[in-house]
Parts: C-alpha cells; sequence; structure tokens
C-alpha cells in the first residue's frame, strides 16, 4: 500500500493573516450567536424549512454520505492524510473549508473566540489555536467542518459537538475504526461570515452555515491531493490514454497520468494534476482550478464551477451538460459515482463505461481496478465483488447507462426526494446593497431588448422574470462557441445512437467542452451542448462559464469581462454589449447590464 504521506509544501500556502480592520472585534451579537449556537439547540425554525420532507431533506444535503466514508477513508485515506500533512485551521480555511460554528462545542467555541482575541492583541496566528493541527481534527470530529463528516467505529454518524450526547473527550481515532464521509454540503454551502468572514485568511469562513450557495474558492484538487491514496480517485483524474497512443484530454499542458510504472510515480502525477498549474498567455491557471469539481468518470481533466444549489424548482435540466433531465438522477449519480467512484467496478459500472466510451472505458476500468489493488484498497486474493463498492444504495437491479442509475445503482429515492424538497425551496441571495436603481433599471431594458432593437438580447435565451423557471432546453455547443468548428472524432459512440465523443483539441480556448466530450445531453437523445444557469446570486460568484474561465477580482469585474466584446469574436459565449467594438464601445451601458445582473434575485 502506498503510505507515502502527502507534503505540506503542496498544499497552496495561506496567504498571511491580514489587518483585521475590526472585524473580529467581536459584537455582542457575533459572540452570542457563536457560544449559543453551540447549545446543542435545534435549528428547525430556519425560516427556509417549511414541512417535514425538507426539513429531512437538510439533514441529508448536510449529513448524509450514504456510507461514502468507507471510500474516503478506507481508500482515498483522507483523513489520515489531513493528519499526517498537519494541516492547521488557518490552512484548512486557505483552503476553501468553511466552519460552522452551531455544531461546535462550548469549550471549542470558546477556544476559537479566545483565539481571535489573541490575534487582535497582536499574536501571530499561527501561534494560537488557528495554528494548532489538532484544532483542525477536533473540528472535524464535531461536525463543524461543513461537508465532512465523522462516525465512529461502529458506523454510526458521531453528535455534533453542539448536541448535548457529544462526549468532550471523544477524538477523532481512524486506527481505532472512525471514518470522515463527504456530503453535498462541501462544495454547496459555506456560512455567513459572521465570526471569521470569508478572505480573512482565505477563502473560508467561520459562522453560520448557509445552505446551496456556491462554496467559493473551495480547493477541491489540493483538498483531494492530501489524501494518502489520491489514486482512488483514477476515473475522475487526467489519464494518458494507452487505446488513443497515449494522448490525453484536459486543460493546459498536463500530459495525462500515465499507465504503468510505479504507485509513488502514479500517485505524484496525480497531485501535479490536482495542484498544479500551467500559462495561459500572461496568466497562471490550475489544471483542476479552485472553485470547481471534476462529477464526470471519463479520465478527462474537465472539472467544472460549482454551480449554487438554492432555488433548484426553477432549473433544468441538470449538470453543465445537461445529461440528466430530473434532479433526483443528477444528485443519484453524485451519490453513486462522483462521491464514490468504486461502483464504476462492477459489471453495471464497466458497461456504463463502455456505453459512453468504449475502448477508453475499458481502460479507465481496468486501470482503476489495478490501482485499488496495488494500493492495498482491494486486498491480495479478494475478488472485487467481494470489496466494493461502498455506496449503500436502495436498488442495484437498473440498466445500465439508464438516467435513474447510470451504474445500475440508486440511493433511497425517499431521500433523493427530501433532498429535492429542501434544494427547490432554499432562497436565492439577496442583491447586494449599494446597486444603483436607475442603472439596474436600464440594464433589464438591455437585458430583455433584442440585439436588432439596441439591446443585448439577453432574454433570447435566459429567463428574463428572475422568479420563472429557466427553460429546459440544450444549447449547441455550436451556438455557446462558434468558433469550436469540427474536431476530429476519437471515439465513435454513433452505434449506441448517441453523438460521438470528440477531442477537445479545436479553437481558441480548447478546453471549453471538455465538460461535454463524454457525458453530454445525447444520452438522453438531446444535442451536444449544456444546460443554461440560473441567472441568481451572481453577486456571490467571482468566475463564470462552465469552466470558470472569465473571471475578476470582485463579482462585478467577472461579469463586466464576460460582457466585454474586447474577449473577441473568437472565445466562447461571445455574446456581448455592445455586439462588437467596431461601431465603438458602450461602457454605460454596459455598466447598467452588470448592476442589473447582480441585482436578480427571488422574490
Amino acid at each position: 500500500m502506498n503510505s507515502q504521506p502527502f507534503r505540506p509544501a503542496l498544499l497552496r500556502a495561506a496567504p498571511l493573516w491580514s489587518p483585521l480592520r475590526g472585524v473580529l472585534i467581536m459584537s455582542a451579537f457575533a459572540a452570542a450567536a457563536l457560544v449559543s449556537g453551540c447549545g446543542g439547540g435545534s435549528d428547525n425554525d430556519d425560516p427556509v424549512v417549511r414541512g417535514p420532507s425538507a426539513e429531512q431533506g437538510r439533514q441529508v444535503f448536510r449529513y448524509e454520505t450514504f456510507g461514502n466514508q468507507r471510500f474516503w477513508t478506507d481508500a482515498m485515506q483522507l483523513p489520515q492524510g489531513i493528519a499526517g500533512a498537519q494541516v492547521t485551521p488557518l490552512q484548512a480555511l486557505g483552503l476553501g473549508l468553511n466552519v460552522n460554528v452551531g455544531a461546535l462545542s462550548a469549550g471549542t467555541a470558546q477556544a476559537l473566540l479566545d483565539a481571535l482575541d489573541q490575534v487582535e492583541n497582536g499574536t501571530a496566528p499561527e501561534d494560537t489555536a488557528l495554528g494548532n493541527p489538532a484544532v483542525t481534527l477536533l473540528l472535524i470530529n464535531e461536525g463543524a467542518v461543513i461537508g465532512v463528516v465523522p462516525f465512529d467505529e461502529n458506523g454510526d454518524r458521531k453528535p455534533l459537538g453542539s448536541d448535548a450526547a457529544y462526549d468532550d473527550m471523544d477524538s477523532l481515532d481512524i486506527a481505532g475504526g472512525d471514518k470522515v464521509g463527504v456530503t453535498c454540503a462541501l462544495c454547496h454551502a459555506k456560512t455567513d461570515g459572521s465570526v471569521v468572514p470569508a478572505g480573512t485568511v482565505g477563502p473560508g469562513s467561520v459562522g453560520a452555515e448557509t445552505d446551496g450557495v456556491i462554496a467559493g474558492g473551495l480547493d477541491v484538487g489540493a483538498i483531494f491531493a492530501a489524501a494518502d491514496n489520491p489514486l482512488a480517485y483514477l476515473p475522475l483524474l487526467q489519464l494518458q490514454f494507452d487505446a488513443l497512443q497515449g494522448a490525453t484530454i484536459g486543460k493546459g499542458d498536463f500530459a495525462g497520468i500515465p499507465s504503468g510504472g510505479t504507485v509513488a510515480d502514479a500517485t505524484a502525477a496525480a497531485r501535479t494534476y490536482l495542484t498544479g498549474t500551467f500559462m495561459d498567455g500572461q496568466e497562471e491557471k490550475r489544471y483542476y482550478g479552485s472553485t470547481s469539481f471534476d462529477a464526470t468518470p471519463d479520465g478527462i481533466g474537465n472539472a467544472t464551477y460549482i454551480p449554487p444549489f438554492f432555488r433548484t424548482d426553477l432549473a433544468a435540466p441538470w449538470g453543465h451538460s445537461g445529461a440528466f433531465a430530473e434532479l433526483n438522477d443528477f444528485n443519484n449519480l453524485v451519490y453513486t459515482v462522483a462521491l464514490d467512484p468504486t461502483s464504476l467496478l462492477t459489471a453495471d459500472g464497466r458497461a456504463f463505461l463502455n456505453v459512453l466510451a468504449g475502448p477508453v472505458g475499458d481502460e479507465i476500468a481496468d486501470r482503476y481496478e489495478a490501482v485499488l489493488r496495488d494500493t492495498g484498497v482491494i486486498p491480495d486474493g479478494v475478488a472485487v465483488a467481494d470489496a466494493l463498492p461502498y455506496v449503500d444504495v436502495a436498488r442495484d437491479n437498473l440498466a445500465p447507462g439508464s438516467p435513474a442509475g447510470p451504474v445500475g445503482r440508486r440511493v433511497s429515492d425517499a431521500r433523493l426526494a427530501d433532498l429535492t424538497a429542501y434544494t427547490n425551496r432554499l432562497a436565492a441571495p439577496p442583491a447586494p446593497e449599494g446597486l444603483d436603481a436607475q442603472q439596474v433599471s436600464q440594464g433589464e431594458t438591455l437585458f430583455t431588448t433584442a440585439r436588432a432593437d439596441g439591446g443585448a438580447g439577453c432574454s433570447g435565451c435566459h429567463t428574463a422574470n428572475p422568479n420563472q423557471a429557466v427553460r429546459d432546453v440544450i444549447i449547441p455547443i455550436a451556438t455557446l462557441y462558434p468558433a469550436y468548428g469540427m474536431p476530429p472524432v476519437i471515439l465513435d459512440r454513433s452505434g449506441a445512437g448517441l453523438t460521438p465523443i470528440q477531442n477537445s483539441n479545436a479553437g481558441p480556448a480548447p478546453s471549453y467542452d471538455d465538460s461535454v466530450v463524454v457525458l453530454d445531453a445525447s444520452v438522453r437523445g438531446e444535442v451536444r451542448g449544456e444546460a443554461k444557469p440560473l441567472l441568481l446570486g451572481l453577486n456571490t460568484k467571482l468566475n463564470f462559464l462552465h469552466d470558470g474561465s472569465v473571471g475578476g477580482e470582485t463579482p462585478g469585474a467577472g461579469l463586466e469581462a464576460l460582457l466585454n466584446p474586447a474577449r473577441g469574436t473568437d472565445s466562447p459565449h461571445p455574446f456581448y454589449f455592445p455586439r462588437n467594438l467596431d461601431g465603438g464601445d458602450d461602457q454605460a451601458g454596459r455598466d447598467a447590464l452588470v448592476q442589473y445582473l447582480l441585482s436578480r434575485t427571488t422574490d
């Protein structure tokens, strides 16, 4: 088994603690919220929760792993890697992880308040509890790291630190049988920043949990790289394919994880992909971008920008590529594949890979089994079926490749329905304060007015009324990226009634379509393209387009860049205001559009 610990140097360095300018001089309200949130009281009075189904859905969203703690602990060895790397709370915040104060025990809450007070009085943060790796494990053990859920040696979820049943003497004992799983909330929740705002020590925050929003700045790649065995995630990493004569598909100059070689070499290559950078012109970019997650088991480097998960009743279809018509089906894919890819080694999982990727599907499965054997996840002499998969399912008899169970497996329909009931009711973030009402009104007019009549024509694709559902259609890739052209086919799926897999090496932005190279809407008879996003809560985003390739230092700057014709007619989503710069710029009109887009929320 690969037991080499993850080197702390591979963690992206947390920014130096900047002057807090009074933010951490705790108001009486914030201090009371911190301590009172740790008394084990119910949060069922949350105005978002309406009815028992939604209340159960919140539990699913925050704490349901469907057994994936066995994958993350026994296969990926994520908690072992975090412990071995001596990750401090400061580094955890630097990775974009968020801490829910409502889950803390009174003792831990007070320790954090003491640390903040020490920092305010001149102590270096690393010399307080914030610089103590043991505190990170304590936060995990108390269930306070959002989306990271601890289990005891009997397989039972541990009580929150704020619960009356929590044992102050308990610790996270992986060697003794404790495990750690992952939930939706890791990527789709953060805090209100009432204790430590995002940006104080990195993108992570400390405060009351806020569900459905993007965990902005979450460095999924670096978190996965911190695991002792990142190769356990092989099908969702970028591979070099023997069946394609060494070809690979992904961003930048990463050559792909090759087959053969030693476990140590493959592990190093995986960590390079997960944390490494390349130069795109004058800009340094990540292979596996921040605030991104790869949910497609295709061996392609196609991590896409994490979407919000509020007001899901207004959005459809699901996945950036629109491959799923129903939200419950999409969520099932996440639970049965993205959060536990070992299902791919069942007979139905292999069939799913073959439906999608033909001979590359066989190669992915064969290499994955070999890696899990070489790293000791599948013990010597044990059949795959006797060791895997880990995920707990209610059904395992579905047709491979079907929307209801792409790998033949489906978790509890009741819990999926509860989850949808909850996310359907999560409110969109409010509009930011300080917007110019006149510009917002002007921007709305431009948004809804056709180009032929002098407007931006945005409502030709996007919903004009933010309270109405988006139109359930796929926008073809040729419309979204006219300069893409027709790249060469590298694998043909046409015999299965699906569009061919295409090499993403054409056009000036060759990685733009990577997320739809394999798993796209053609699996359900639609065109190859993308679903339209909800244009809500845009003031919470710094990057735009599904690959996060357009952005700025602020949400407004990111939207300005998206709408600015200076990006050029050959760029993805070349829908600007004005249409181009030939007739002169209209900065005032674009500013108004930005103000309107930032204002969009639901009633």
